[in-house]
């Protein structure tokens, strides 16, 4: 076992925990540069709902199990080298111990939230020729000009297919064969899983941390969408053009909760406000 722990302890860890700290630093020279994204435009008042209350418990349900995987992981991966200085071996042991465990049993949840959220969301995230405008303009976080998207823009369908798809793929099933050393697994599988698995995690981890950034402090109102579950028109339009639009035409309902099953044109509907 000595290759792979030279590698897992070494070369892997390395690797990924300074990418980890270069992409915290990256968030944050771009946060001291841009800020907040502000809306453009005034709110109006009238509210559209983005998210039905099952499309955000799945989100949810997906985020914080995500989130604790993340952690307990971290504590693992680089507790011995980073933890054990600062708060002791005993500390650290119980530490660790209540990482496991919260690592193998939160593991299997993950892989089913993973599962729902992709069979709830596929259909919005299909790839159109519309985000390749996006992905060459940056959605304009650079340059501050309005690109129009979907109900999705092509970052989020970038995260969904690359993150929640693959790198959820690859994280799972290398999880499930450490989770399981009870089908006949030689060493060398398990540890080549344990590789697998530290470096999808941390590509995971690299790509939830971009994610996390526009949807709390990058975007303004981008958050109060996956709580609330709508949205004010003047966000509508200016991040998501093209599904605000076929909203107010009625080809997407403007409140599928009150609809049923989502079907049926209707108009914008308001929450509060004024018109």
């Amino acid at each position: 076992g000595q290759n792979w722990r030279a590698l897992r302890n070494g070369t892997f860890s390395i690797i990924g925990g300074w990418s980890l700290v270069a992409m915290m630093l990256l968030i944050g020279g771009f946060y001291a540069w841009k800020g907040t994204i502000q809306l453009h435009e005034a709110p109006t008042g009238r509210l559209i709902e983005r998210f039905t209350l099952l499309e955000r418990m799945a989100h949810w349900a997906t985020a914080i199990s995500f989130s604790v995987l993340a952690i307990s992981g971290l504590i693992l991966a680089f507790g011995k080298t980073l933890l054990i200085p600062v708060i002791g071996f005993t500390l650290f042991s119980w530490l660790a111990i209540i990482a496991k465990n919260l690592h193998n049993f939160l593991g299997p949840l993950f892989i089913i939230s993973c599962i729902v959220t992709f069979c709830i969301f596929v259909r919005d995230n299909v790839p159109k020729a519309v985000d390749f405008k996006w992905v060459v303009s940056f959605g304009g976080m650079i340059s501050g000009k309005h690109v129009p998207s979907e109900k999705f823009n092509a970052g989020e369908k970038l995260w969904f297919w690359g993150g929640l798809m693959s790198l959820g793929l690859v994280v799972g099933a290398s999880g499930m064969v450490l989770n399981f050393p009870n089908f006949e697994q030689t060493r060398a599988t398990m540890q080549l899983a344990n590789l697998v698995h530290l470096t999808g995690s941390t590509l995971f981890m690299l790509g939830a941390l971009g994610h996390i950034y526009m949807g709390t402090l990058g975007m303004a109102g981008a958050l109060d969408a996956m709580k609330t579950g709508v949205v004010d028109e003047a966000w509508a339009k200016e991040h998501h053009e093209i599904w605000y639009d076929d909203v107010k035409s009625g080809k997407v309902p403007a409140n599928r909760t009150a609809s049923g099953s989502g079907g049926g044109a209707q108009q914008p509907v308001a929450v509060g406000g004024n018109d």
